[in-house]
């Protein structure tokens, strides 16, 4: 009989499209795959429980894990999220755990019922109540020679990467999770400087991210996704201008998923990345890129995993990428080739099919962290 497994990630973003892939994936590997999610009791009559992406965010996912048996069935995190820079002090850790620990369901019932009078500011009081506690660390990290790692510290950012280690760290204490892995080497870095076994394990290709269709590219810059105010969008914002002073045409897209990104980014160039978090190379954007035949052109990162600066793609400091960008601009037989390059590899070596046969391999041969 087929190895049953259930596949349980968020539903927002590209979670529900993942999702799709994997179960698809799974099944060519001769198991009998199941989405999900919700965090109910049935996805615990698997042989594999396989947690992706932002676990924290599926609620009563705790209260269903608590109630395994026996180590069954087998579960397996897989992080996609980023995760703090390895060199974060311990008063770091315990201040961004204690600000990512104020969010609007822990709070009070009666305190909650006060708030529901500005539940329009909802956000924005949460946001204010994070930074406010994370006021010690800011104060201090800024003026630290490396920002303890995050080089370019902002503390959005930095309550965040602490709320899904907050996560895991609950998991680990709870015995919920025996495999873990995450999908770059920062990541991976992370975890076991805190003492938790873990593997690295790409997001693989696979043709629901994308294919090259051949088509006419019309747009010179292409950024997917939505900058915001923080300093990468103030990066964004100051690339811009440098290009536009240049004469290249920048595009910017928010909220592009399934056939409308494969569009975009088929009439592409080059596809633009900048980091959000300087020491974790934004890797989806990478591969969304290469899957659908442009250049890469990213800012530089220390760690660039599999991917291979100057074959696969291209990377550059950030005061450099206007001059970089404009000479494979001006170069089309260099771009052509960098970007059959990193075609190549996403989708012959990188694929879905043999990174999940790597982490099952890693499952069946490694004991449970």
């Amino acid at each position: 009989m087929d190895r049953k497994v259930c596949i349980l990630l968020p539903r927002t973003g590209v979670y529900p499209g993942l999702g799709a892939m994997l179960a698809e994936t799974f099944s060519g590997a001769g198991w009998q795959a199941a989405v999900c999610h919700q965090a109910r009791i049935d996805v615990l009559d698997q042989d594999l429980l396989l947690l992706v992406g932002q676990c924290r965010n599926i609620d009563g996912l705790p209260k269903v894990l608590r109630q395994r048996q026996g180590k069954r069935p087998v579960t397996a995190l897989w992080q996609l999220e980023p995760l703090p820079p390895a060199e974060l002090s311990s008063e770091g850790e315990r201040i961004g755990l204690r600000a990512a620990a104020f969010d609007w369901g822990r709070m009070p019932r009666t305190a909650r019922r006060v708030l529901n009078l500005v539940v329009p500011f909802r956000t924005k009081l949460m946001r204010t109540g994070q930074r406010w506690l994370a006021r010690p660390y800011s104060k201090r990290v800024i003026l630290e020679s490396g920002h303890q790692g995050w080089e370019r510290y902002d503390v959005d950012h930095y309550v965040v990467a602490l709320a899904e280690w907050r996560w895991i760290s609950r998991a680990r204490a709870g015995g919920w999770v025996d495999h873990y892995f995450a999908s770059n080497r920062p990541r991976v870095q992370f975890l076991r400087s805190r003492g938790i076994q873990a593997e690295t394990i790409p997001v693989g290709y696979h043709e629901g991210w994308g294919r090259d269709l051949q088509s006419n590219r019309d747009i010179d810059v292409l950024f997917l996704g939505n900058p915001g105010r923080d300093p990468r969008g103030v990066a964004l914002q100051q690339l811009n201008e440098q290009l536009a002073l240049r004469g290249r045409r920048f595009t910017l897209v928010r909220g592009a998923y399934g056939k409308s990104r494969e569009q975009w980014l088929n009439r592409a160039r080059i596809v633009l990345s900048l980091l959000r978090l300087p020491h974790d190379l934004a890797g989806m954007r990478v591969l969304l890129g290469m899957a659908c035949g442009a250049l890469v052109v990213s800012e530089h990162c220390n760690d660039t995993d599999a991917y291979r600066p100057g074959e696969h793609f291209v990377m550059a400091n950030l005061n450099e990428l206007p001059g970089v960008i404009d000479y494979y601009l001006a170069h089309e037989d260099e771009r052509q080739k960098i970007a059959r390059q990193g075609h190549r590899f996403v989708t012959q070596e990188l694929t879905l099919s043999n990174m999940l046969r790597k982490m099952l391999q890693q499952i069946e041969t490694t004991a449970p962290s």
